[in-house]
């Protein structure tokens, strides 16, 4: 969002608060807020950029014939193992073989917010960037730690984890044998997922990995690129999710591990059905506001995804 005068963002927050007054201003608000936030959750989320978000409907889903709630059927390659994750509760998972299988869709909610008026007026920051930052971060946390957990879950099942525990640092060596647990399976590795401090050592690669040219740039700016050694390069500094009533948040992408990934179509399905939603109210002076969406995943081939600890990294579980 642009950086705004005080005085005009106190008048924002006043027409804010002004518009929830009636029916007709409410509703207008909520869909504004909801385009805001659908498109920084598009952005934020590191798991999106792996495996892009389909939109569906109820008429492309079936009724799940266990439960209460629908799925989608997709095909699995020939002789490969699928998973469908779950997103209620403590994410469950199983493993399915066979000519197709069913992804469940389950819902992923922000809690509820409340502010007051006078509250609203205290902000040095328009009320729908508070609306966005709380409502966004719980959403794309519980995208993102159930994701690599069940990343995690298929290279256990694999073995496609390439362990260095005396290497400090990250090496373009390391990288290469982390592609080849992948390419191995007559797949090809198409994208890295990193952390922040992890790929500071990409700054360390020097003249004989990037050539002159690159390397007299990376000294000014850093490394800029989007791409590394062929691969599409995702930094996030997504270490752990945010620590709740004091206690720690789970790991998600900590310093000395990489993860590598197919080309999404030989990776999985993300679906959302229909589109992320957005409920707003006031009662009296109380403005209260959640979001959430219905979502699908399954990983269509396990053997799709694979890992490279190193250092500090080894052994790092994540989602705990």
């Amino acid at each position: 969002m642009e950086k705004i005068g005080q005085a005009t963002t106190d008048a924002l927050n006043a027409a804010f608060a002004g518009q929830m007054d009636n029916a007709d201003g409410r509703r207008e608000l909520t869909e504004k807020t909801l385009l805001y936030i659908k498109q920084l959750l598009r952005e934020e989320s590191f798991t999106r950029k792996i495996l892009p978000p389909e939109s569906v409907t109820k008429y492309d889903l079936q009724r799940d014939v266990n439960t209460d709630t629908v799925v989608k059927v997709v095909d699995i390659e020939p002789d490969s193992k699928a998973v469908a994750l779950n997103f209620r509760g403590e994410a469950n998972y199983s493993f399915v073989t066979g000519k197709r299988f069913a992804i469940p869709f389950f819902t992923i909610s922000s809690q509820f917010y409340e502010k007051t008026e006078q509250e609203l007026f205290a902000y040095e920051m328009p009320v729908i960037k508070v609306i966005e930052e709380n409502s966004v971060k719980d959403i794309q946390e519980v995208e993102d730690v159930t994701w690599i957990r069940f990343c995690q879950a298929a290279v256990t099942a694999t073995g496609k984890i390439l362990t260095a525990p005396l290497s400090p640092s990250l090496t373009t060596s390391l990288l290469k044998d982390g592609f080849k647990l992948i390419d191995g399976d007559r797949l090809i590795t198409t994208t890295m997922l990193m952390n922040s401090q992890t790929w500071d050592d990409i700054l360390a690669f020097g003249l004989t990995i990037f050539g002159d040219s690159v390397a007299s740039k990376v000294i000014v700016d850093g490394y800029t690129y989007d791409q590394l050694l062929g691969k599409k390069l995702i930094v996030t500094t997504k270490t752990r999710t945010t620590a709740v009533q004091g206690q720690p948040g789970k790991v998600l992408v900590p310093f000395g591990q990489v993860w590598f990934y197919t080309e999404p179509q030989y990776l999985g399905r993300f679906y959302i059905l229909n589109s992320t939603k957005l409920y707003m109210d006031k009662i009296a002076e109380v403005i209260r506001w959640k979001a959430w969406e219905t979502v699908g995943i399954g990983m269509g081939n396990i053997k799709s995804v694979s890992k490279l600890e190193f250092g500090s990294g080894v052994g790092g579980v994540p989602g705990t």
